[in-house]
Protein backbone atom coordinates (compact mmCIF):
# COMPACT_ATOMS: atom_id res chain seq x y z
CA UNK A 1 0.00 0.00 0.00
CA UNK A 2 2.82 2.38 0.91
CA UNK A 3 4.40 1.66 -2.46
CA UNK A 4 1.30 2.77 -4.35
CA UNK A 5 0.94 5.89 -2.18
CA UNK A 6 4.56 6.81 -3.05
CA UNK A 7 3.86 6.53 -6.75
CA UNK A 8 0.73 8.66 -6.46
CA UNK A 9 2.53 11.38 -4.49
CA UNK A 10 5.39 11.32 -7.02
CA UNK A 11 3.02 11.90 -9.91
CA UNK A 12 1.28 14.72 -8.05
CA UNK A 13 4.68 16.34 -7.37
CA UNK A 14 5.63 16.27 -11.03
CA UNK A 15 2.29 17.78 -12.02
CA UNK A 16 2.78 20.57 -9.50
CA UNK A 17 6.29 21.22 -10.81
CA UNK A 18 5.03 21.34 -14.39
CA UNK A 19 2.41 23.84 -13.37
CA UNK A 20 5.12 26.04 -11.82
CA UNK A 21 7.22 26.27 -15.04
CA UNK A 22 7.16 29.80 -16.43
CA UNK A 23 5.17 30.39 -19.60
CA UNK A 24 5.71 33.19 -22.09
CA UNK A 25 4.17 34.69 -25.19
CA UNK A 26 7.67 35.35 -26.59
CA UNK A 27 8.50 33.42 -29.75
CA UNK A 28 11.46 32.96 -32.07
CA UNK A 29 11.32 32.18 -35.79
CA UNK A 30 14.02 31.46 -38.37
CA UNK A 31 14.49 33.10 -41.78
CA UNK A 32 17.08 33.36 -44.58
CA UNK A 33 18.07 29.77 -43.89
CA UNK A 34 20.98 28.56 -46.04
CA UNK A 35 21.70 24.85 -45.65
CA UNK A 36 24.93 23.45 -47.10
CA UNK A 37 26.79 20.18 -46.71
CA UNK A 38 28.64 21.11 -43.54
CA UNK A 39 27.24 24.56 -42.75
CA UNK A 40 23.91 26.02 -41.68
CA UNK A 41 23.46 29.80 -41.86
CA UNK A 42 20.29 31.45 -40.60
CA UNK A 43 18.84 34.55 -39.01
CA UNK A 44 16.48 34.73 -36.02
CA UNK A 45 13.55 37.02 -35.31
CA UNK A 46 12.38 37.21 -31.69
CA UNK A 47 8.95 38.57 -30.79
CA UNK A 48 8.27 39.53 -27.16
CA UNK A 49 4.90 41.35 -27.08
CA UNK A 50 4.61 41.40 -23.27
CA UNK A 51 8.28 42.24 -22.60
CA UNK A 52 8.75 39.08 -20.59
CA UNK A 53 12.33 38.28 -21.56
CA UNK A 54 14.53 39.44 -18.71
CA UNK A 55 17.94 38.06 -19.62
CA UNK A 56 20.17 36.47 -22.22
CA UNK A 57 19.04 34.90 -25.48
CA UNK A 58 21.10 31.96 -26.71
CA UNK A 59 20.86 30.01 -29.99
CA UNK A 60 21.92 26.39 -29.50
CA UNK A 61 22.81 23.68 -32.00
CA UNK A 62 21.65 20.37 -30.55
CA UNK A 63 22.59 16.89 -31.78
CA UNK A 64 20.05 14.05 -31.98
CA UNK A 65 21.31 12.66 -28.65
CA UNK A 66 20.49 15.94 -26.92
CA UNK A 67 24.04 17.21 -26.50
CA UNK A 68 24.76 20.82 -27.42
CA UNK A 69 27.24 20.94 -30.31
CA UNK A 70 27.54 24.73 -30.41
CA UNK A 71 25.86 27.88 -29.16
CA UNK A 72 25.74 31.58 -29.94
CA UNK A 73 24.86 34.23 -27.36
CA UNK A 74 22.86 37.17 -28.73
CA UNK A 75 24.31 40.44 -27.48
CA UNK A 76 23.42 43.03 -30.13
CA UNK A 77 20.77 43.29 -32.84
CA UNK A 78 23.42 42.35 -35.45
CA UNK A 79 23.95 39.02 -33.70
CA UNK A 80 20.51 37.84 -34.85
CA UNK A 81 21.60 37.97 -38.50
CA UNK A 82 23.72 35.40 -40.35
CA UNK A 83 24.24 33.00 -37.44
CA UNK A 84 26.62 30.32 -38.74
CA UNK A 85 27.16 26.77 -37.51
CA UNK A 86 29.95 24.97 -39.37
CA UNK A 87 31.86 21.67 -39.34
CA UNK A 88 28.59 19.76 -39.26
CA UNK A 89 28.08 16.04 -39.85
CA UNK A 90 25.76 15.74 -42.82
CA UNK A 91 24.58 12.31 -41.67
CA UNK A 92 22.85 13.90 -38.66
CA UNK A 93 19.71 15.96 -38.19
CA UNK A 94 20.32 18.92 -35.91
CA UNK A 95 17.82 20.93 -33.87
CA UNK A 96 18.41 24.63 -33.47
CA UNK A 97 16.83 26.01 -30.30
CA UNK A 98 16.43 29.61 -29.18
CA UNK A 99 16.63 29.90 -25.40
CA UNK A 100 15.48 33.04 -23.60
CA UNK A 101 15.64 33.98 -19.92
CA UNK A 102 12.17 34.60 -18.53
CA UNK A 103 12.19 35.56 -14.84
CA UNK A 104 15.01 33.33 -13.61
CA UNK A 105 14.49 30.43 -16.00
CA UNK A 106 15.84 29.70 -19.46
CA UNK A 107 13.08 28.39 -21.71
CA UNK A 108 12.87 27.46 -25.37
CA UNK A 109 10.93 30.04 -27.37
CA UNK A 110 11.58 28.51 -30.80
CA UNK A 111 13.13 25.44 -32.38
CA UNK A 112 13.43 23.75 -35.74
CA UNK A 113 15.26 20.74 -37.10
CA UNK A 114 17.63 20.89 -40.07
CA UNK A 115 19.56 18.25 -41.98
CA UNK A 116 22.72 19.34 -43.87
CA UNK A 117 22.80 18.54 -47.56
CA UNK A 118 24.01 15.15 -48.67
CA UNK A 119 27.56 14.64 -49.90
CA UNK A 120 26.44 11.69 -52.02
CA UNK A 121 26.15 11.98 -55.79
CA UNK A 122 22.86 13.46 -56.99
CA UNK A 123 21.82 12.10 -60.37
CA UNK A 124 20.21 14.42 -62.92
CA UNK A 125 17.90 12.91 -65.53
CA UNK A 126 15.40 15.71 -66.30
CA UNK A 127 15.53 19.46 -67.01
CA UNK A 128 13.45 20.04 -63.89
CA UNK A 129 16.05 18.31 -61.74
CA UNK A 130 18.76 20.47 -63.32
CA UNK A 131 16.85 23.64 -62.46
CA UNK A 132 16.27 22.43 -58.90
CA UNK A 133 20.02 22.40 -58.26
CA UNK A 134 19.52 25.87 -56.78
CA UNK A 135 18.35 24.16 -53.58
CA UNK A 136 21.79 22.62 -53.11
CA UNK A 137 24.50 24.87 -54.50
CA UNK A 138 27.30 22.70 -53.11
CA UNK A 139 25.95 19.34 -54.28
CA UNK A 140 27.78 16.67 -56.25
CA UNK A 141 25.80 16.22 -59.48
CA UNK A 142 26.07 13.57 -62.17
CA UNK A 143 24.25 13.85 -65.51
CA UNK A 144 22.86 10.47 -66.56
CA UNK A 145 21.48 11.35 -70.00
CA UNK A 146 21.04 14.19 -72.50
CA UNK A 147 18.80 17.07 -71.44
CA UNK A 148 16.65 18.95 -73.99
CA UNK A 149 15.25 22.28 -72.77
CA UNK A 150 13.03 22.91 -75.81
CA UNK A 151 9.88 24.78 -74.67
CA UNK A 152 11.14 24.88 -71.07
CA UNK A 153 11.65 28.30 -69.49
CA UNK A 154 15.26 28.56 -68.36
CA UNK A 155 16.83 30.52 -65.53
CA UNK A 156 20.27 29.57 -64.27
CA UNK A 157 20.09 27.65 -60.98
CA UNK A 158 23.10 29.56 -59.73
CA UNK A 159 22.49 33.29 -59.44
CA UNK A 160 24.27 32.74 -56.11
CA UNK A 161 27.54 30.85 -56.29
CA UNK A 162 27.84 27.17 -57.23
CA UNK A 163 30.56 25.44 -55.18
CA UNK A 164 29.78 21.79 -55.91
CA UNK A 165 30.69 19.49 -58.78
CA UNK A 166 28.90 18.68 -62.03
CA UNK A 167 30.00 15.69 -64.11
CA UNK A 168 28.23 15.64 -67.47
CA UNK A 169 29.66 12.19 -68.32
CA UNK A 170 29.90 13.30 -71.95
CA UNK A 171 26.15 13.96 -72.28
CA UNK A 172 24.62 17.03 -73.94
CA UNK A 173 22.50 19.87 -72.58
CA UNK A 174 20.72 21.54 -75.47
CA UNK A 175 18.14 24.03 -76.74
CA UNK A 176 18.30 26.62 -73.98
CA UNK A 177 16.93 30.10 -74.60
CA UNK A 178 17.74 32.98 -72.29
CA UNK A 179 15.11 35.70 -72.16
CA UNK A 180 17.09 38.22 -70.10
CA UNK A 181 20.58 39.26 -69.14
CA UNK A 182 21.46 39.14 -65.45
CA UNK A 183 24.52 40.19 -63.49
CA UNK A 184 25.89 36.69 -64.12
CA UNK A 185 24.44 35.11 -67.24
CA UNK A 186 25.18 31.54 -68.31
CA UNK A 187 24.14 27.93 -67.95
CA UNK A 188 25.74 27.87 -64.50
CA UNK A 189 25.48 31.61 -63.85
CA UNK A 190 27.94 32.21 -61.01
CA UNK A 191 30.50 29.53 -60.10
CA UNK A 192 32.79 29.92 -57.11
CA UNK A 193 34.83 26.89 -56.06
CA UNK A 194 32.86 24.45 -58.21
CA UNK A 195 34.06 21.94 -60.80
CA UNK A 196 32.24 21.38 -64.12
CA UNK A 197 33.48 18.68 -66.47
CA UNK A 198 32.69 16.23 -69.28
CA UNK A 199 29.80 18.20 -70.77
CA UNK A 200 28.56 19.16 -74.24
CA UNK A 201 26.48 22.35 -74.53
CA UNK A 202 24.56 22.69 -77.78
CA UNK A 203 22.19 25.33 -79.19
CA UNK A 204 22.17 27.89 -76.42
CA UNK A 205 20.69 31.23 -77.44
CA UNK A 206 21.26 34.39 -75.44
CA UNK A 207 19.26 36.94 -77.41
CA UNK A 208 19.04 37.11 -81.20
CA UNK A 209 20.59 39.40 -83.78
CA UNK A 210 17.15 40.91 -84.41
CA UNK A 211 16.39 41.26 -80.70
CA UNK A 212 19.56 41.32 -78.59
CA UNK A 213 19.13 41.19 -74.84
CA UNK A 214 20.08 44.38 -73.04
CA UNK A 215 21.52 45.35 -69.68
CA UNK A 216 22.09 48.82 -68.24
CA UNK A 217 24.34 47.77 -65.37
CA UNK A 218 27.50 45.68 -64.98
CA UNK A 219 27.33 42.14 -66.28
CA UNK A 220 29.38 39.07 -67.04
CA UNK A 221 28.04 36.86 -69.81
CA UNK A 222 29.12 33.40 -70.97
CA UNK A 223 27.40 30.33 -72.35
CA UNK A 224 28.84 28.11 -69.62
CA UNK A 225 28.95 30.75 -66.87
CA UNK A 226 29.04 34.50 -66.47
CA UNK A 227 31.54 34.53 -63.63
CA UNK A 228 33.89 31.81 -62.34
CA UNK A 229 35.40 33.45 -59.32
CA UNK A 230 37.91 31.17 -57.58
CA UNK A 231 41.28 29.70 -58.50
CA UNK A 232 40.14 26.46 -56.84
CA UNK A 233 37.41 26.00 -59.45
CA UNK A 234 38.03 23.80 -62.50
CA UNK A 235 36.47 23.62 -65.97
CA UNK A 236 37.47 20.43 -67.77
CA UNK A 237 36.54 18.78 -71.08
CA UNK A 238 33.72 21.09 -72.16
CA UNK A 239 32.39 21.49 -75.71
CA UNK A 240 30.16 24.42 -76.68
CA UNK A 241 28.58 24.27 -80.13
CA UNK A 242 25.97 25.95 -82.34
CA UNK A 243 25.27 28.74 -79.88
CA UNK A 244 25.11 32.52 -79.82
CA UNK A 245 25.29 35.56 -77.60
CA UNK A 246 23.53 38.73 -78.74
CA UNK A 247 23.88 41.42 -76.12
CA UNK A 248 23.56 45.19 -75.87
CA UNK A 249 25.12 46.97 -72.91
CA UNK A 250 24.56 50.49 -71.61
CA UNK A 251 26.75 49.94 -68.54
CA UNK A 252 28.99 52.75 -67.40
CA UNK A 253 31.18 50.24 -65.54
CA UNK A 254 31.85 46.99 -67.42
CA UNK A 255 30.62 44.22 -69.68
CA UNK A 256 32.71 41.05 -69.90
CA UNK A 257 31.68 38.45 -72.47
CA UNK A 258 33.08 35.08 -73.59
CA UNK A 259 31.72 31.90 -75.10
CA UNK A 260 32.85 30.00 -72.00
CA UNK A 261 32.82 32.74 -69.35
CA UNK A 262 32.72 36.51 -69.06
CA UNK A 263 35.25 36.66 -66.21
CA UNK A 264 37.43 33.67 -65.37
CA UNK A 265 39.64 33.18 -62.29
CA UNK A 266 39.94 29.39 -62.35
CA UNK A 267 41.58 26.53 -64.25
CA UNK A 268 40.35 25.60 -67.74
CA UNK A 269 41.53 22.52 -69.65
CA UNK A 270 40.24 20.75 -72.73
CA UNK A 271 37.60 23.18 -74.02
CA UNK A 272 36.24 23.41 -77.57
CA UNK A 273 34.12 26.28 -78.86
CA UNK A 274 32.71 25.59 -82.31
CA UNK A 275 30.25 27.48 -84.50
CA UNK A 276 29.48 30.13 -81.90
CA UNK A 277 28.49 33.73 -82.61
CA UNK A 278 29.18 36.57 -80.19
CA UNK A 279 27.55 39.90 -81.04
CA UNK A 280 27.98 42.72 -78.53
CA UNK A 281 26.89 46.34 -78.83
CA UNK A 282 27.84 49.08 -76.38
CA UNK A 283 26.10 52.44 -76.18
CA UNK A 284 28.03 53.70 -73.16
CA UNK A 285 31.58 53.93 -71.78
CA UNK A 286 31.86 50.87 -69.53
CA UNK A 287 34.95 48.69 -70.00
CA UNK A 288 34.45 46.05 -72.69
CA UNK A 289 36.30 42.74 -72.61
CA UNK A 290 35.28 40.13 -75.18
CA UNK A 291 36.96 36.80 -75.96
CA UNK A 292 36.11 33.80 -78.08
CA UNK A 293 36.55 31.81 -74.86
CA UNK A 294 36.98 34.31 -71.99
CA UNK A 295 36.44 38.05 -71.68
CA UNK A 296 38.75 38.63 -68.69
CA UNK A 297 41.36 36.10 -67.55
CA UNK A 298 42.61 37.14 -64.09
CA UNK A 299 45.92 36.80 -62.23
CA UNK A 300 45.47 33.31 -60.75
CA UNK A 301 43.75 31.76 -63.77
CA UNK A 302 45.10 29.02 -66.04
CA UNK A 303 43.91 28.21 -69.52
CA UNK A 304 45.17 25.23 -71.52
CA UNK A 305 44.08 23.21 -74.54
CA UNK A 306 41.37 25.59 -75.71
CA UNK A 307 40.27 25.58 -79.35
CA UNK A 308 37.92 28.31 -80.58
CA UNK A 309 35.88 28.83 -83.72
CA UNK A 310 33.64 31.82 -83.01
CA UNK A 311 32.51 34.77 -85.10
CA UNK A 312 32.97 37.83 -82.88
CA UNK A 313 31.33 41.14 -83.74
CA UNK A 314 31.57 44.23 -81.56
CA UNK A 315 29.76 47.46 -82.34
CA UNK A 316 30.43 50.68 -80.50
CA UNK A 317 27.32 52.83 -80.91
CA UNK A 318 27.94 55.58 -78.39
CA UNK A 319 25.08 57.75 -77.28
CA UNK A 320 26.32 61.33 -76.89
CA UNK A 321 29.33 60.41 -74.75
CA UNK A 322 31.11 63.45 -73.35
CA UNK A 323 34.51 63.67 -71.60
CA UNK A 324 34.71 59.92 -70.99
CA UNK A 325 37.44 57.29 -71.10
CA UNK A 326 36.70 54.11 -73.07
CA UNK A 327 38.62 50.83 -73.07
CA UNK A 328 37.81 47.96 -75.42
CA UNK A 329 39.71 44.63 -75.39
CA UNK A 330 38.78 41.96 -77.95
CA UNK A 331 40.55 38.68 -78.70
CA UNK A 332 39.83 35.49 -80.61
CA UNK A 333 40.44 33.51 -77.40
CA UNK A 334 40.90 36.06 -74.57
CA UNK A 335 39.89 39.70 -74.41
CA UNK A 336 42.17 40.65 -71.50
CA UNK A 337 44.88 38.17 -70.45
CA UNK A 338 46.13 39.03 -66.98
CA UNK A 339 47.12 35.51 -65.80
CA UNK A 340 50.53 36.45 -64.41
CA UNK A 341 50.83 34.33 -61.27
CA UNK A 342 51.63 30.95 -62.85
CA UNK A 343 54.37 29.94 -65.24
CA UNK A 344 52.87 29.00 -68.60
CA UNK A 345 49.40 29.91 -67.37
CA UNK A 346 48.18 30.06 -70.98
CA UNK A 347 49.38 27.39 -73.39
CA UNK A 348 47.98 25.29 -76.20
CA UNK A 349 45.36 27.70 -77.51
CA UNK A 350 44.04 27.98 -81.04
CA UNK A 351 41.53 30.17 -82.82
CA UNK A 352 40.12 30.42 -86.32
CA UNK A 353 37.62 33.05 -85.20
CA UNK A 354 36.76 36.01 -87.40
CA UNK A 355 36.67 39.32 -85.54
CA UNK A 356 34.72 42.37 -86.75
CA UNK A 357 34.86 45.68 -84.88
CA UNK A 358 32.69 48.69 -85.82
CA UNK A 359 33.44 51.90 -83.94
CA UNK A 360 31.18 54.93 -83.73
CA UNK A 361 31.81 56.51 -80.35
CA UNK A 362 28.93 58.94 -80.65
CA UNK A 363 30.91 61.68 -78.98
CA UNK A 364 28.78 64.65 -77.94
CA UNK A 365 29.35 68.25 -78.98
CA UNK A 366 31.53 70.39 -76.68
CA UNK A 367 33.62 67.38 -75.65
CA UNK A 368 36.93 68.64 -74.28
CA UNK A 369 38.66 65.45 -73.09
CA UNK A 370 38.67 61.68 -73.26
CA UNK A 371 40.79 58.64 -74.05
CA UNK A 372 39.49 55.96 -76.39
CA UNK A 373 41.72 52.87 -76.29
CA UNK A 374 40.95 49.85 -78.49
CA UNK A 375 42.94 46.59 -78.40
CA UNK A 376 42.14 43.85 -80.92
CA UNK A 377 44.14 40.64 -81.37
CA UNK A 378 43.59 37.38 -83.20
CA UNK A 379 44.38 35.48 -80.01
CA UNK A 380 44.36 38.13 -77.29
CA UNK A 381 43.30 41.77 -77.24
CA UNK A 382 45.45 42.93 -74.33
CA UNK A 383 48.07 40.58 -72.86
CA UNK A 384 49.90 41.14 -69.58
CA UNK A 385 51.52 37.70 -69.67
CA UNK A 386 52.81 35.25 -72.25
CA UNK A 387 51.48 32.34 -74.30
CA UNK A 388 53.12 29.06 -75.31
CA UNK A 389 52.12 26.99 -78.39
CA UNK A 390 49.31 28.82 -80.15
CA UNK A 391 48.00 29.85 -83.55
CA UNK A 392 45.40 32.15 -85.10
CA UNK A 393 43.87 31.40 -88.47
CA UNK A 394 41.02 33.90 -88.79
CA UNK A 395 40.46 37.39 -90.15
CA UNK A 396 40.21 40.78 -88.44
CA UNK A 397 38.22 43.76 -89.70
CA UNK A 398 38.07 47.12 -87.92
CA UNK A 399 36.09 50.11 -89.19
CA UNK A 400 36.05 53.45 -87.43
CA UNK A 401 33.64 56.29 -88.15
CA UNK A 402 35.04 59.77 -87.70
CA UNK A 403 33.26 62.22 -85.42
CA UNK A 404 34.04 65.95 -85.65
CA UNK A 405 33.37 66.28 -81.91
CA UNK A 406 36.48 64.19 -81.10
CA UNK A 407 39.12 66.83 -81.85
CA UNK A 408 40.25 66.91 -78.21
CA UNK A 409 39.89 63.16 -77.62
CA UNK A 410 42.96 60.91 -77.64
CA UNK A 411 42.19 57.83 -79.76
CA UNK A 412 44.72 54.98 -79.73
CA UNK A 413 43.99 51.71 -81.55
CA UNK A 414 46.17 48.58 -81.41
CA UNK A 415 45.45 45.79 -83.91
CA UNK A 416 47.54 42.63 -84.12
CA UNK A 417 47.12 39.37 -85.96
CA UNK A 418 48.00 37.65 -82.67
CA UNK A 419 48.13 40.28 -79.90
CA UNK A 420 46.62 43.73 -79.91
CA UNK A 421 48.97 44.88 -77.13
CA UNK A 422 51.66 42.90 -75.32
CA UNK A 423 52.91 44.43 -72.07
CA UNK A 424 55.03 41.63 -70.56
CA UNK A 425 58.76 40.84 -70.59
CA UNK A 426 58.06 37.11 -70.64
CA UNK A 427 58.92 35.22 -73.81
CA UNK A 428 56.12 34.01 -76.04
CA UNK A 429 56.91 30.60 -77.50
CA UNK A 430 55.74 28.80 -80.67
CA UNK A 431 52.95 31.21 -81.60
CA UNK A 432 52.02 31.86 -85.20
CA UNK A 433 49.48 33.57 -87.42
CA UNK A 434 48.32 31.42 -90.35
CA UNK A 435 47.51 33.03 -93.69
CA UNK A 436 45.61 31.56 -96.63
CA UNK A 437 42.92 34.06 -97.50
CA UNK A 438 42.84 35.34 -93.91
CA UNK A 439 42.90 39.13 -93.80
CA UNK A 440 43.55 42.09 -91.52
CA UNK A 441 41.67 45.18 -92.76
CA UNK A 442 41.68 48.42 -90.80
CA UNK A 443 39.81 51.58 -91.78
CA UNK A 444 40.27 54.61 -89.53
CA UNK A 445 40.11 58.39 -89.62
CA UNK A 446 43.18 60.60 -89.63
CA UNK A 447 42.77 61.56 -85.96
CA UNK A 448 43.47 58.01 -84.71
CA UNK A 449 46.86 56.87 -83.45
CA UNK A 450 47.15 53.34 -84.89
CA UNK A 451 49.69 50.62 -84.28
CA UNK A 452 49.08 47.47 -86.28
CA UNK A 453 50.90 44.41 -87.59
CA UNK A 454 50.28 40.79 -88.48
CA UNK A 455 51.59 39.69 -85.07
CA UNK A 456 51.74 42.46 -82.41
CA UNK A 457 49.78 45.65 -82.63
CA UNK A 458 52.29 46.88 -80.10
CA UNK A 459 54.70 45.33 -77.62
CA UNK A 460 56.63 47.10 -74.88
CA UNK A 461 59.36 44.47 -74.50
CA UNK A 462 62.58 44.36 -76.48
CA UNK A 463 63.08 40.67 -75.68
CA UNK A 464 62.97 38.49 -78.80
CA UNK A 465 59.70 36.62 -79.15
CA UNK A 466 59.19 33.29 -80.92
CA UNK A 467 56.28 34.67 -82.93
CA UNK A 468 55.64 34.94 -86.65
CA UNK A 469 53.53 34.46 -89.79
CA UNK A 470 53.18 31.34 -91.91
CA UNK A 471 51.43 31.45 -95.26
CA UNK A 472 50.06 34.49 -97.06
CA UNK A 473 50.85 37.89 -95.61
CA UNK A 474 48.06 40.47 -95.46
CA UNK A 475 47.76 43.80 -93.70
CA UNK A 476 45.65 46.55 -95.26
CA UNK A 477 45.17 49.96 -93.63
CA UNK A 478 42.80 52.44 -95.26
CA UNK A 479 42.75 50.34 -98.45
CA UNK A 480 46.57 50.32 -98.77
CA UNK A 481 48.75 47.28 -98.16
CA UNK A 482 51.21 47.73 -95.30
CA UNK A 483 52.84 44.31 -95.60
CA UNK A 484 56.19 45.72 -96.73
CA UNK A 485 56.46 47.86 -93.62
CA UNK A 486 55.43 45.12 -91.22
CA UNK A 487 58.40 43.91 -89.12
CA UNK A 488 56.75 40.57 -88.28
CA UNK A 489 58.85 37.45 -88.74
CA UNK A 490 57.82 35.22 -91.66
CA UNK A 491 58.22 31.44 -91.38
CA UNK A 492 58.71 29.37 -94.50
CA UNK A 493 57.63 26.13 -92.82
CA UNK A 494 56.34 24.88 -89.49
CA UNK A 495 58.02 21.49 -89.44
CA UNK A 496 58.86 20.67 -85.84
CA UNK A 497 57.84 24.21 -84.87
CA UNK A 498 55.30 23.39 -82.19
CA UNK A 499 56.52 21.61 -79.06
CA UNK A 500 53.12 20.24 -78.05
CA UNK A 501 51.28 17.26 -79.49
CA UNK A 502 47.96 18.97 -78.69
CA UNK A 503 48.66 22.12 -80.70
CA UNK A 504 50.16 20.08 -83.52
CA UNK A 505 46.99 18.00 -83.73
CA UNK A 506 44.85 21.16 -83.67
CA UNK A 507 46.94 22.67 -86.45
CA UNK A 508 46.74 19.49 -88.56
CA UNK A 509 42.95 19.39 -88.12
CA UNK A 510 42.51 22.99 -89.30
CA UNK A 511 44.60 22.43 -92.43
CA UNK A 512 44.17 26.06 -93.48
CA UNK A 513 47.13 25.93 -95.80
CA UNK A 514 46.08 22.77 -97.57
Amino acid sequence: MKKYLGIIFGILFLVILAGCEPKTSATATFYDVDIQQTIIILSVEVTDPDLEITGAITVKLVKPDGTVANSKVIVTEDDYIGITFSALDNTLTYTIEVHATVERDSIIIGSESFTPLTALDIHITTPEQFLSMNTNRSGHYVLDNDLDFSDIAFTSPFTASFSGTFDGQGYTISNITFTQIATYTGLFGYVSSGTIKNLVIDHVTIGTEAAPLSMATSSRVGILAGYISSSTSAIEDITITNSEINYSTASTVQAYVGAVAGEFRASMTGVTVDNVKINVTSTSYGKIKIGGAVGLLTEDARLKEVNVNADITFTMAGNLLKNKDIQINIGGVIGDHNARNYNKAVENIASISDITVNLDFGTAPDTTSGNYAVYVGGLIGFAQSNVTNAFFGGSITLDHEKNENETLVNKAFFVGGLFGFYSSNKTIEQTVRLGNGQTIDVTISDDVSLKASQTFGHKVTTIAQNVGIFGETYLVINAASEVDGDPSTIYTDLDDYFTSDWIQAAYDAVNILG
